[in-house]
């Protein structure tokens, strides 16, 4: 059985997506790519969630597993690239 809050992450989800699009559009990060594979791997992770109480429920269950594991890399190599990009400009600056 689905419960509420898998209902109302997936809704908060797609309702801000217009607004991570836009803000996404607006900023400059290395690897910018891996920012929108995590997020998007997120809704469906999400979507899988609210699914596998209705078909499928092994195939669903994998699936979401696997989309947040696969976005859980993406964050870390963007916060890896990020943090080695900073460390790079300050060794830069003389700081």
């Amino acid at each position: 059985m689905v419960q509420q809050s898998e209902i109302i992450a997936l809704v908060l989800a797609v309702a801000l997506t217009p607004m991570v699009i836009w803000t996404y559009s607006g900023i400059d990060l290395p690897r910018k790519p891996l920012l929108a594979v995590g997020l998007l791997a997120m809704l469906g992770a999400y979507a899988a969630t609210v699914a596998e109480s209705f078909v499928a429920p092994a195939l669903c269950n994998l699936l979401e597993h696997g989309l947040f594991a696969l976005a859980g890399v993406c964050f870390a190599v963007l916060g890896i690239t990020v943090l080695l990009r900073r460390l790079a400009t300050d060794d830069e600056d003389g700081r």
